[in-house]
This record gives structure tokens, sequence and C-alpha cells, in this order.
């Protein structure tokens, strides 16, 4: 059952407004002709002052807070520090979160016990009618296109979704002052951490998901592959140095840097693509301050400034199956669609994906025709908010509708629906998830992007053995383009 969209109150009157109506009453300024001139004056001046101090308090009330002070204590209460709930479900199938009474030991421990159950039960193309309600269009889609291969194989629940406390303090201060600006297209007064725990709207979970913890500064080595429908690929691999400067923890409210994090990804292998890169400054600001992007390409020595790695420019080496606002399922500015937040489901999403990461050592049976391998794969039962996107009139986007399945616990993205157009489905993602105990927290093992008209999917994977997080971060000056430049050149 979809839970409706929570609303703010609406129709606070402005500051100017108000000024608007403090000076249309004739009698609250009218001079009276027994005064003179400079009494008159005071009077008008005392007003004044006074009408600024209401104005400044009025400002001060609504322009920070996003939620009541008795709202946010429901992240104390019955909501996690995050904003998920905390009860299970009334069959018991998705457990109540309990992570926060435990050590990172004990926790890793647990994190590590779960990789020896067994599957509870696997959807298939022929049982999945039974399941229907747990399902996206895209799994159903699958199970549909591929009735002798694609199953999902569903195992116990379990809410893994730790990070620091650190940043559960400020996700509760942001519930308070992070506000959404531009129609919600961008943000400010935000701490660092989730800026909105308690979500009023699909923009905001939409930021929530851009902005969830992903680590202070990360070195990763990435392997990605286009599989075609007769299981023939080429792997391709790279090494991806990020830079959070948005979850530097000594940071106020006031985000001084219109950039929010530092991307920089270049290929390692095969030997006739490596050396190329590209170079990601994000903004926290899309509209008023957009990304800055770069690409070095090897064979010209160039590092180049490109205005086009957004919205529907696809990644060079997803053979057009990922677009670049499709990196980490989805990034970037959220001007071109409507957005609805539809509210929650509970849903059979991936989830705990150790086997799959570690089967990405093991390239030739994890990578089979059409799909992963659905014997490496782990689906469990857990709460989404659903948002859904449209494209507005007028825009152009390869995609005119989206609808996204955000996980409540770390508010990443799961999967996603794909539209040609409202009615022609068309394509699907699907984020196998696992958890990093150097980070620590929930990031991706392996996202794989499917196109059901072309029976193709691309596959981008994390090697866990190869990360390194680290709460140190490089200058960043390191991923200054001149930097860039002369160290790739070299």
């Amino acid at each position: 059952m979809i839970q409706q969209e929570h609303k703010k109150p609406e129709n606070h009157p402005t500051p100017l407004s108000l000024v608007s109506a403090a000076l249309t009453r004739p009698k609250f300024f009218a001079p009276r002709p027994t005064l003179s001139n400079k009494t008159v004056f005071s009077a008008f001046s005392v007003t004044i002052l006074l009408l600024c101090q209401l104005i400044t308090l009025h400002a001060h009330a609504h322009a920070h807070a996003n939620v009541s002070v008795k709202e946010a204590m429901r992240l104390k209460q019955d909501l996690t520090p995050l904003g998920a709930e905390r009860a299970g479900n009334k069959s018991e199938s998705i457990p109540r979160w309990t992570t926060d009474k435990m050590t990172w030991k004990e926790h890793k421990t647990w994190v590590q016990s779960i990789q020896k159950e067994a599957p509870l039960y696997h959807i298939t193309p022929r049982n999945y009618k039974k399941f229907q309600r747990l399902l996206s269009k895209g799994q159903i889609e699958m199970l549909k296109a591929y009735p002798d291969t694609f199953t999902i194989p569903v195992y116990p629940s379990h809410r893994t979704a730790k990070i620091p406390e650190w940043l559960y303090e400020n996700a509760f201060k942001n519930a308070l002052d992070a506000e959404a600006t531009n129609s919600g297209e961008e943000i400010s007064n935000t701490w660092a951490g989730l800026p909105f725990p308690i979500p009023g709207s699909a923009k905001e979970v939409m930021w929530n998901h851009q902005l969830r913890w992903k680590g202070i500064s990360f070195n990763l080595k990435t392997l990605e592959a286009t599989i075609n429908r007769n299981g023939r690929y080429r792997v391709i691999e790279n090494t991806v140095d990020v830079y959070s400067i948005f979850h530097d923890p000594n940071r106020n409210r006031t985000i001084d840097d219109w950039r929010y994090i530092f991307y920089l990804s270049y290929i390692t292998s095969p030997s006739k693509l490596a050396g190329g890169a590209y170079l990601t400054h994000e903004s926290i600001n899309p509209l008023s301050k957009p990304r800055q992007s770069w690409m070095y390409i090897a064979g010209q020595r160039r590092l180049r400034r490109s205005p086009v790695m957004g919205y529907d420019a696809p990644t060079f080496t997803s053979d057009g199956l990922r677009m670049m606002d499709e990196i980490d399922m989805y990034n970037g500015a959220m001007d071109r669609y409507n957005w609805r937040l539809l509210g929650k489901r509970e849903m059979v999403i991936p989830y705990n994906n150790d086997k799959l990461q570690a089967a990405l050592q093991d390239k030739a049976s994890l990578f089979t025709a059409n799909h992963l391998n659905p014997e490496f794969t782990r689906f469990e039962k857990h709460r989404v908010w659903v948002v859904e996107a449209t494209l507005k009139a007028g825009k152009k986007h390869l995609y005119n509708k989206r609808v996204f399945y955000v996980d409540e616990d770390t508010w990443s993205v799961a999967m996603i629906d794909i539209y040609r157009n409202p009615t022609d489905f068309w394509r699907t993602s699907f984020r196998y998830s696992v958890y990093y105990d150097q980070m620590p927290g929930v990031l991706s093992a392996a996202d794989a992007h499917h196109d059901l008209e072309e029976r193709m999917y691309y596959v981008q994977g994390l090697r866990l053995k190869d990360a390194t997080f680290s709460t140190t971060p490089p200058p960043v000056s390191y991923f200054m383009p001149g930097n860039i430049r002369q160290r790739l050149i070299r």
C-alpha cells in the first residue's frame, strides 16, 4: 500500500507582503496635525524599525525550518536518525532497526554471518503474480523477457545500514535547518550529513540520494562491461578518486563552496583506452552554478572542458546503455522533469550482495547473457520511497518517465523503471548494494542497467579488496584541471 505524500504548510506570508500590508494602513501612518514633522518622522522611524524586526523574525522562522522541533524529535523516537521507520512490519518479514545498539565489531560479524543464509524462496516467471505487490515494473518485465533464466532469490531481510554517530547528529540539525531553494532544485543551510531526514517532496528524497553518506574520501578500482545478447563482453577497468567536501565534519552549515563533491575517473585497461579520464566538480546549486566537467583523451593528450557531461549524454564506455545522469543511479540537476513523491512501499530489492561482489573476481560465471547470474544475487524485503519523474513539456531527454525506488535506510536508489514514453516500458536498473565496514556504510557492489529491447545490459562493479577509504582527503588542488592535466600527461 503506497502511503500518501507528506505536505508541508503552504501560503506563509512573505516579508514583502508584510511590508505591503503595513504601508497600506492609513490610520497607522497618517500624520496628526498637532505633531511636528520631527515627531512624525521619529514615529515613522520607530515603526519601520519594529517592522524590520518583525520581518527578520518571520524570515528566520520560515527560511531555515524544514520541520518543527516536535517533528524532528521523531528521529529520536519512532524514526531512525536518518528518517526510516524503526519498527518492522506486521509480519516481521522486515525487522526492527537495531544497528544503533551494536558496536562496530559486532556489526561486522553480523554482516559476515548473513552470507551463510539460504534463500527463503525464489520469485520466478511461473509464480511472480503471487508476489506482484512486492515487485517493480522492471522486475516483472525481466521475468517475462527471460523466463528460462531470470529469477529473484529472496533472502531474510537485514537492516545493516549503519554510519558514524556524528552524521546522525547532523541529520537531526538538518531536519531543523536545511532548506530546498529555487523550487527544490538547490539547497542551503545544510550541515555535513543527510539534508532531509523527514522529506516533504520528491526532490528532497532525490537530494537525500545524491548527498547520502559515501565516505569523505575514497579510491576505488572499478570494472565495467556491456554484455550483449550472446553473452559476449569486454571489460574496462578504472580507478576512481572521490572527495566529498560536503561531508567535511568540520564545516558549519553555510556551504562556502558551490562544489559538494570532486570526482575523477581514469581508465587503466585495456591498453588502447588507458589514460582516458573524466573529471567533474558537482554542484549543490546546479542551476545557478552548473557542474564543471572535463574529458581527457589519451591520444590527444589534452584535457578539455566538456559542457555536455550531464542529463542524457551517454557515458562513453557503456555503449549507450547508461546516461551521464545515471552514474550513481541518479545525479545532477532535476530541472527537466516534473517530480512526484508517491509514498512508500514494501518491495523486494537487492541488498547485502557480498556474494555478488566476490563473484566480480570470476566474471565468466557472473556475466551471463541477458542479466547477472541469479546464483550470485540477493534480494530482501525492505521499505522504499517511490518517486516518479515525468519529462516536462518542451524539455528534451532520452527518457520520458522514470520511477525511482529509494531504500528508506540508506537513501540510495535501489531500482529504476525507465519509459520511452508514458506507456512504453524500455529499460530497468538494479543496484546491488553491500556494506563496506572500511567506510563505514553502504555502497554499491555493482549497478546493472538493462535494455529489454536490445536484450543487452551494462554493469559497473566495485572491487572490495582494492577499496581505500580515508577521513583525510587530498587537498582540493588535487582535483583541479591543471593538476590533473600534468599528472595524466606524465
